[in-house]
């Protein structure tokens, strides 16, 4: 079973992967940008949280 992180997790890893596709635009892989608290990391997880449901206890 997935907990709530995960999911904000997984949203953050598909945006990171989708906006930085390639090392030309960041030079680290999500886990290693993850492990460093990266600004491409912190954009991604800022962007996840802004669109997670309503019912997951998202602010809007």
């Amino acid at each position: 079973m997935s907990q709530p992180g995960d999911t904000l997790r997984e949203a953050a890893r598909v945006i990171y992967n989708t906006v930085y596709p390639s090392e030309e635009w960041t030079p680290v892989k999500f886990e290693e940008a993850e492990r460093l608290e990266t600004v491409h990391y912190r954009n991604a997880v800022t962007a996840a949280r802004f669109f997670q449901p309503i019912e997951q206890g998202a602010l809007l």
